[in-house]
């Protein structure tokens, strides 16, 4: 297996918002509990991917071998997040809002961090490539691209086991979590809890 780790360029776009899509509709759980069309989700994945293309927060995966994109980290501040709302159709805000509600509850503790930071927004990589240190390798390579960039922290909200398993490797550290049964709403049935990671990159 040949993975080439690289800044996310033009025209991986389409491919990369796919692949976000599928990975993110069908195997992230909260994402998957809002029941979000797949016409809806692409639109505004590719409206996140469009953002971040922008701001050059962003780093993918290819297969040399096959010259596909298998892997993608994405980072997103604050601001160019809410400007992705705008895609968002009437019949969708009500669901949203409540996601947003939930990760706002569990993003209180970022107040008391100085200095410049940013989201991992995504991470994502195909099922056929997973446990092969993907993500990790993605990760290594954002956390360099911020540092040039003058970022000092990178945060995270995990959402399931894998991807809390490989922040942590990663040497983020926990500053707060939210268990999905707490908490009323689509959520509250889903099994474990989110959990909030940050790591100083300076």
């Amino acid at each position: 297996m040949n993975i080439q780790i690289a800044e996310l360029s033009a025209e991986r776009l389409p491919e990369t918002a796919e692949l976000l899509t599928d990975v993110f509709l069908n195997l992230e759980p909260m994402t998957a509990a809002l029941h979000l069309s797949r016409d809806f989700y692409a639109s505004y994945v590719r409206a996140v991917c469009d953002h971040c293309f922008e701001d050059h927060l962003a780093v993918t995966a290819i297969d040399a071998d096959t010259g596909q994109v298998v892997g993608v980290a994405i980072g997103l501040d604050d601001g160019k997040y809410r400007q992705t709302l705008h895609v968002i159709p009437p019949e969708y805000r009500a669901a949203m809002e409540q996601m947003n509600d939930f990760f706002e509850e569990l993003d209180k503790p970022l107040a008391r961090i100085p200095g410049k930071w940013t989201y991992v927004f995504y991470l994502a990589v195909a099922p056929t490539y997973w446990r092969a240190g993907i993500s990790m390798s993605m990760l290594e390579h954002m956390e360099s691209l911020l540092r040039d960039k003058h970022y000092e922290y990178l945060v995270s909200e995990t959402t399931n086991p894998k991807s809390e398993g490989a922040f942590r490797k990663q040497g983020y550290t926990e500053i707060n979590r939210r268990n999905f049964a707490d908490n009323p709403g689509p959520f509250s049935a889903l099994p474990g809890a989110c959990t909030l990671f940050v790591k100083k990159l300076a």
